[in-house]
């Protein structure tokens, strides 16, 4: 009994490993079905869970292990759609989330790193434009550089941000109604002034500007102390009357802080000790490097420039005016090129007429004899030969009444997309082989196998112009295999029937041209008759027959151009812009501001300074109480005239200008103007509509630009008109306006010419037909609008909602 149990223990050691493997099997064969059930419902996560466990229950099964593998990656491919989608729609919180599960199931995805990293730099952006569109709110001309300044790095960041794009729309809207040069001091630096020196001493004349605005002035140890200068300056900005000041004498001025400059001279050493340099990276998209690379160097003349052709990158090194005007130049190259699909149609027409009517009479008559035995024919049972003994063969006769009509049309409509200049072929029909031999003279012999294509070849060139007008070079081949052709040799060739046409047209957008004219006609008549029975006026059709073959061919080339992409004509004020002078690339123009006329005392006469001993304590209290206090003061400085070079001056602050803060206009402006659009709430595909954007003014306005966005993948512009607000009272009136098509933005401007303050009323401002060309909701809104004069703040934007149905 003891042997028995041990007989049955070590039979049960040995079975546990196969029961233990089958039970395994089990739970793997039934995660894998729970998974794959799990994912055909939707649910990815648990079904790929449940997977992982059959693949760790079943290591070595195959089948499971590529079943993970391709859902895992089918789910983290439609998870990267998803996040892609979310990103580019704004919806970052989503695009987050998408993400997120890719790292879940792979931890390692780079592509889901990647998308992380964007979301971060999405909202880093997204914070700068609400930063500047703050400052947009504020309307000053600080703000609104200090706004531009800021979605600089943005757009270089990424130059196709919505919300950047359309922010700096505004701001430059904004800024274009100051004229003022740019300038980084503080406001005491645009102070108005007056300067009367004659061969003051430099550093007198800097001690008195010192005085009256509160700058502090640095001058460079190679400055001379003998140097003088004469200044008859009436009612400029102190900014003005020294960047003429230094240009005059040969010296340049470099901004410390917001109140304080260093003075040096305009030597190229000095220059090189003071001007601050900066390296810039462009990063190109669509323009050749080397091309820009040669621009930059001619127009910046930039010496430190570095070009990468594999990247695409252009590095340079220069001042920050050069890279301003480098950033300019390349935002004029760097741009895609147009693109037009082309829709060609080629149809060939056949046409075939077979008539083939009478009698086709046997046209042989065979006589041979009749042998009873194999015994071969002699000459002398030839003549032996009877009637009998000849046997004679008659061919058929057949009478022909047989009419075919037959017409074929054959037809290709491909689409062809092509970049600007670049050509396109298209090849629809067969490649014949042609085999050669060559022979040698040691008897070697070898074969070659050639193609010959045979069918419709089209080459096609386009050329895109600014006008939305396209230039085709079109190259059409028609042809066909017409007969096999064998050589003494054995080598088989053929002959090929060809219709070709080449040409080149312009056309416009949407514009259908037709080809035709190829055409190939035949027309064969063959006869088969009795010999002068057959040629007889009436009943000759008794004794022949006769085959009219008529065949008729013809192909019809039809050609549309339709604009993807095309290029725009830049703004005239990114086409053109101030380069500064050819010593000092990018440098602001020399230029005086308009400054409001000298302010008067109470009994109605300017302030004029008094020269002589007695005034300097006078200017002293001056300088030290009424130019500190006051924000704007007008002062004017006199100073010695010629021959006395030693005597004091005299400085007399002027009134204060009062000058309105747009950020508190008086609640009894508001809404004196405002602006709405006039236009359908519903319209329908296809169909075309007027929006009227319309101005009610209880105050006098002048003119308007207005900068006005829409749907572009909804609607299509397709004319602006003038409105009848600034034509009241038969005024002539100067109307501009530019539409963007691919951001979806008009800018109209509207100016009166006649010399009065402007017009009150009621009106329209511009006009802009529509056209739907798909079904949504699209938005009209406007952007920004500055009336002239300035008067109260609108509140923007201003928004229309139109349904377009099918």
């Amino acid at each position: 009994m003891k042997k028995s149990r041990n007989a049955g223990g070590w039979a049960w050691v040995e079975l546990a490993p196969m029961v233990l493997a089958l039970l395994v099997g089990c739970a793997g064969s039934k995660s894998f079905q729970e998974g794959t059930d799990l994912i055909n419902a939707g649910q990815e996560e648990q079904g790929l869970a449940k997977l992982e466990e059959a693949v760790r229950a079943e290591p070595r099964n195959a089948e499971y292990r590529i079943a993970l593998a391709v859902r895992r990656s089918s789910a983290i491919n439609r998870l990267h759609l998803v996040g892609d989608a979310a990103l580019r729609e704004g919806r970052l919180t989503d695009a987050e989330r998408a993400y997120a599960q890719v790292l879940a199931l792979d931890p390692a995805n780079a592509m889901a790193r990647q998308g992380l990293d964007a979301l971060v730099v999405e909202r880093r952006h997204r914070a700068v434009v609400i930063e500047g569109e703050a400052l947009l709110k504020k309307g000053g001309e600080a703000d609104i550089q200090e706004a531009l300044d800021k979605l600089r790095p943005v757009l270089s960041e990424k130059p196709a941000q919505r919300e950047a794009l359309n922010l700096k729309a505004r701001l430059e809207a904004a800024k274009a109604k100051f004229v003022r040069p740019e300038s980084r001091l503080a406001a005491v630096y645009r102070k108005p002034i007056t300067l009367e020196f004659r061969d003051a001493p430099l550093r007198s004349v800097f001690d008195v500007v010192a005085k009256v605005s509160g700058l502090n002035f640095f001058f460079d140890r190679e400055i001379r102390p003998d140097l003088k200068v004469t200044v008859l300056a009436k009612n400029t900005s102190i900014e003005d009357a020294i960047r003429l000041l230094l240009a005059t004498n040969q010296l340049e001025q470099k901004v410390l802080n917001e109140n304080t400059i260093l003075i040096y001279p305009n030597t190229p050493q000095k220059l090189k000790d003071y001007q601050p340099l900066v390296v810039r990276s462009f990063y190109l998209t669509n323009a050749d490097v080397k091309a820009v690379s040669n621009t930059i160097k001619t127009l910046v003349k930039t010496k430190d420039l570095v070009v990468d052709e594999r990247l695409g990158i252009l590095m340079m090194r220069d001042t920050p005016e050069a890279v301003r005007m480098a950033e300019r130049i390349v935002a004029l190259q760097d741009l895609s090129d147009p693109e037009v699909i082309l829709e060609v149609e080629v149809m060939e027409i056949k046409r075939t007429r077979l008539l083939e009517l009478g009698i086709q009479w046997p046209s042989q008559l065979k006589l041979a004899p009749i042998t009873t035995d194999n015994a071969p024919l002699t000459l002398s049972r030839l003549k032996n030969l009877r009637g009998p003994d000849i046997g004679v063969t008659v061919g058929d006769t057949m009478i022909n009444a047989r009419k075919e009509d037959s017409d074929g049309n054959v037809l290709t409509n491909p689409r062809i997309r092509v970049r600007n200049k670049d050509k396109a072929k298209v090849l629809i029909g067969d490649r014949v082989p042609v085999i050669t031999t060559t022979n040698t003279a040691t008897g070697f012999s070898s074969e070659s196998v050639n193609y010959l294509d045979v069918g419709l070849k089209l080459e096609v060139e386009p050329n895109i112009y600014l006008d939305d007008e396209v230039a085709i070079k079109v190259n059409l081949e028609v042809s066909s295999l017409v007969r096999e052709v064998t050589s003494k040799s054995g080598t088989l060739s053929y002959q090929i029937g060809t219709r070709g046409a080449s040409t080149s047209l312009r056309l416009r957008d949407g514009e259908t041209q037709i080809l035709a004219g190829l055409i190939n006609d035949e027309d064969r008549s063959t006869g088969a008759k009795v010999p002068l029975l057959g040629e007889l006026p009436v009943a000759g059709r008794l004794f022949g027959s006769q085959k009219d073959d008529k065949q008729r061919s013809e192909i019809i080339l039809s050609i549309t151009p339709h604009i993807v992409r095309s290029l725009r004509r830049p703004d005239l004020s990114a086409a053109e812009f101030a380069s500064g002078t050819e010593s000092n690339i990018g440098a602001q123009d020399l230029q005086l501001s308009i400054l409001p006329p000298e302010s008067k005392g109470p009994d109605g006469k300017p302030v004029v300074a008094a020269a002589g001993p007695t005034a300097t304590s006078a200017a002293a209290a001056g300088a030290s109480s009424g130019a500190a206090a006051a924000p704007w003061p007008t002062s004017t400085v006199a100073g010695p005239s010629a021959g006395t070079a030693g005597a004091s001056t005299s400085l007399v602050p002027a009134p204060l200008p009062v000058t309105p803060n747009p950020a508190d206009a008086p609640a009894a402006n508001a809404g004196q103007i405002r602006l709405q659009w006039q236009a359908p709430a519903q319209v329908k595909v296809g169909e075309q509509f007027s929006a009227v954007l319309r101005l009610t003014s209880q105050g006098p306005v002048r003119g308007m630009p207005v900068l006005a966005g829409f749907d572009p993948q909804v609607l299509q512009v397709v004319s602006v008109t003038e409105g009848d607000y600034f034509k009241q009272g038969g005024a002539a009136v100067n109307f501009s306006q530019r539409v963007d098509p691919a951001q979806g933005k008009v800018f109209a401007a509207a100016v009166r010419q006649s010399a009065d303050s402007g017009i009150n009323g009621t009106g329209g401002v511009f006009t802009v037909t529509f056209k739907a060309i798909k079904a949504g909701t699209a938005r009209l809104s406007v952007m920004s609008a500055t009336p002239e004069p300035q008067g109260a703040p609108l509140a923007l934007p201003i928004e229309h909602q139109i349904k377009v149905a099918q």
